[in-house]
């Protein structure tokens, strides 16, 4: 009778549901499960304002009005596959800049953080910071669990529509250098002098 008590228990402990916790962190005004209605099939990039190096404000679309850009969300400094990441980009960053393109890298990292990571990378390209997910979140992009981005990268043309979008399952789910330069194409041609 006693082991028949305590099959009960066990039976009933399982069936109960466990308490939801919210990340104290997220400001993201959605419903009450944000990860339902996670969009990361947007059509234009929804821009939004990062901080820069300094802590001023920067306004994200005013990055792609004229020229392509290569929009990475990485999960912050610490990450070994976000460094590798960032660090094949900068290796790569002429071929970019010859597809008309610049690189663009946001995570949830402080500005000191972030510039920390900049310098020893040694990257020619600026990592913004997104410490309240605001931007992070507009991209559907935002690891709500955890208070980062997950990792995401997307093409988006002058005026903002977007070409190209990888979104990660894990950390190291990233495009390569390869498939990025493909999505852009050829390098434009050199006017004859």
């Amino acid at each position: 009778m006693r082991r028949h008590a305590l099959f009960l228990v066990a039976s009933l402990a399982a069936c109960t549901p466990q308490q939801r916790v919210e990340n104290p962190h997220a400001k993201h005004g959605r419903g009450a499960d944000p990860s339902v209605d996670r969009d990361v099939t947007l059509d234009v990039a929804p821009g939004g304002v990062v901080l820069g190096r300094d802590g001023s404000n920067v306004d994200l679309g005013s990055l792609w009005v004229n020229e392509r850009a290569v929009v990475v969300f990485y999960m912050g400094g610490w990450c070994p596959h976000c460094q590798k990441q960032l660090g094949d980009l900068n290796n790569a960053q002429k071929q970019f800049t010859d597809r008309g393109a610049r690189i663009i890298a946001i995570s949830a990292d402080s500005t000191t953080d972030a510039a920390a990571m900049r310098d020893k990378l040694t990257l020619g390209f600026d990592l913004y910071s997104d410490p309240d997910l605001a931007v992070i979140a507009k991209w559907g992009v935002e690891d709500f669990g955890s208070h980062i981005a997950r990792p995401a990268t997307f093409i988006v043309e002058p005026g903002g529509s977007i070409s190209f979008r990888k979104v990660g399952s894990k950390p190291e789910d990233r495009p390569t250098v390869d498939q990025l330069l493909a999505a852009l194409g050829e390098p434009a041609a050199k006017p004859a002098q």
